[in-house]
């Protein structure tokens, strides 16, 4: 990714040459075909250093802008009162949108002229593949928010009528179709070499198809057809797509490029959590390169603790999401909670869950550098648990305790409230001190074998290949230290348990749950936390139950799309709204 880095500075001075200000003017005024295209395409050093600003604008959500807040994975600091959660996405309030025409130019534009050009066959063929993966990963996004959306593989004129069969939406099934055809297509002509990662080639291709073509089969499946295939992919497609989900996560798989992460296989925890933090490990097949100073994030000011983060924390797990972890023995006990059930700390009550739990989430207590989590809520001051002697307030300090911890909610501004009595884990560098905003450098891991692994499990699930789902099932399994399943015991819960687990905070389960059609009997209620409390005499620790938000989430059966937009419509009379807009 050096390369990829050095490549996008000598483009900068390829714009400065030009007299242009800024990327942006590149593609917003002047479109690469009118700014000397002929000189670009003439010198591979400036064909490459194009390819990377369009890298550059990749869809990918990750971090803060993913929709880990929209689900029931973490509740908001501010009380997550976003139009997802309160159920008024509508024509004029969408969330979460991506309509990307302008950078499809620009792709467009590319493939053709990469085709023209007097390079290499070899040279052409990789940049023209890695340009038509990035056009492909353009259409999923969309048609995964939209459906059916206009397909435009060609580069128009602006200055001339467009011959409405690019103006119009084209059926879902159709987009579904060019981005299968394009995919099996650059796989082709893609590099075989793994590395590096944060470059597209042919295993990357190929785990965008598992993940797009697992996508339209679940629609296919759980999903409509309306407005005449705007929405929807009929179902009789579902095994087709299946199948084409799992014969690309076997290609990955069968390269032996990559294998799961494992160094550290005594500590499941630990070993979980190292596969975020450990950079060009085995498992990773593709991800955005950061190094905290030239490029950076924000991840560690948002969401570490108190004493760490400069905005914490933005996210805060719920407690439905937490009990959801399996127990490692596969059993379906709970932990107890309440004044009658004490605890040595704050992990202790889900000590018999899944290890990637802990790898996951801060407890009350956790070691953390050099520092203890503090996220207890108050001291019981009487001799037996009695809720009506807990004290509770940041300025009051009782028998030389804080009567609350400086990481809890109430030591806190709303805005930096864990709510839910728990703080994310996973992600956060634990190498240094106090990592201000726009300076992390975690790498953004946006596919890796484990999702295949996953990919593989649930669409042999769907096609009644029992055996074949056990067997890539437990390998995600085997490595958490959680029991395995068989083609006797596997069942659909256990496969989406499983991806909700392992996936945890990486951007899928928004998506996960609108493609199951599962988000309204998932989101619709009140979310819940836990209240921490120390007990002084014991020297343990109680939780109580809370509610972590004060409004119950609507999510109604037209979010299942989001809406085309009236300023779309009014702007291209030829698009339809989706159904119930």
């Amino acid at each position: 990714m050096m390369v990829m880095k050095k490549l996008h500075i000598i483009f900068i001075g390829f714009l400065w040459m030009l007299g242009l200000t800024s990327c942006e003017d590149v593609l917003n005024r002047m479109p690469i075909d009118k700014i000397n295209s002929e000189e670009v395409f003439s010198d591979e050093v400036l064909v490459e250093s194009y390819l990377t600003y369009l890298y550059q604008s990749l869809p990918l959500n990750e971090f803060l802008n993913q929709a880990a807040n929209y689900t029931d994975e973490v509740t908001s600091a501010v009380q997550n009162t976003n139009p997802v959660t309160l159920g008024t996405v509508s024509r004029t309030s969408e969330v979460f949108s991506y309509w990307q025409y302008e950078y499809l130019r620009n792709l467009n534009s590319f493939i053709e002229k990469i085709k023209l050009s007097p390079f290499d066959e070899t040279f052409k063929r990789q940049f023209e593949g890695e340009a038509r993966f990035l056009r492909a990963f353009v259409y999923f996004e969309m048609e995964r928010r939209y459906g059916g959306v206009p397909l435009v593989d060609i580069v128009l004129d602006p200055f001339q009528e467009i011959d409405v069969k690019y103006a119009a939406r084209s059926t879902e099934e159709e987009i579904v179709d060019f981005i299968d055809s394009e995919l099996t297509e650059v796989t082709e002509m893609l590099s075989a070499n793994p590395l590096p990662r944060g470059r597209v080639n042919k295993w990357t291709a190929h785990a965008l198809h598992a993940r797009s073509m697992l996508w339209a089969a679940s629609i296919a499946k759980y999903g409509t057809v309306q407005l005449d295939g705007l929405v929807g992919v009929p179902a009789s497609r579902s095994d087709e797509f299946y199948g084409k989900a799992a014969d690309a996560a076997d290609a990955i798989i069968a390269s032996q490029h990559y294998e799961l992460f494992n160094s550290m296989p005594d500590n499941k925890a630990e070993n979980y959590r190292n596969i975020f933090m450990e950079e060009g490990n085995s498992e990773v097949i593709f991800e955005v390169v950061y190094d905290g100073v030239e490029v950076g994030h924000g991840w560690d000011a948002s969401i570490a603790p108190y004493t760490f983060g400069t905005h914490v924390t933005q996210y805060s797990p719920t407690l439905e999401f937490v009990l959801g972890y399996e127990n490692i023995d596969g059993s379906d006990d709970q932990p107890q909670f309440g004044v009658d059930h004490l605890y040595q700390d704050g992990a202790d009550p889900f000590i018999n869950k899944d290890p990637r739990l802990l790898g996951s989430v801060f407890f009350q207590g956790d070691p953390w550098r050099a520092y203890t989590i503090q996220t207890y809520e108050g001291i019981d001051t009487s001799q037996v648990p009695d809720v009506n002697h807990i004290v509770s307030n940041p300025s009051y300090v009782y028998k030389d305790m804080n009567s609350v911890g400086p990481d809890s909610r109430m030591y806190l501004y709303d805005e930096k409230s864990p709510n839910a009595g728990f703080l994310p884990k996973k992600y956060l560098d634990d190498s240094g001190e106090k990592i201000t905003s726009g300076t992390s450098k975690t790498n953004w891991i946006e596919f890796r074998l484990a999702e295949m692994y996953l990919t593989k499990a649930e669409a042999s699930f769907e096609l009644g290949e029992y055996k074949d789902a056990a067997d890539a099932l437990n390998e995600t399994r085997e490595r958490a230290g959680i029991s395995l399943v068989d083609e006797t015991s596997i069942t659909r819960d256990k496969v989406r348990n499983e991806r909700r687990s392992e996936l945890f905070l990486e951007n899928h389960r928004f998506w996960d749950l609108r493609r199951w059609r599962i988000a309204e009997s998932v989101l619709n209620h009140q979310f819940t936390g836990l209240r921490i409390i120390y007990h002084y005499e014991s020297g343990e620790y109680y939780f109580l139950p809370i509610e972590c938000e004060n409004f119950t989430r609507i999510f109604r059966q037209e979010h299942y799309y989001n809406p085309i937009t009236e300023s779309r419509i009014d702007n291209n009379p030829h698009l339809i709204e989706n159904p119930l807009y």
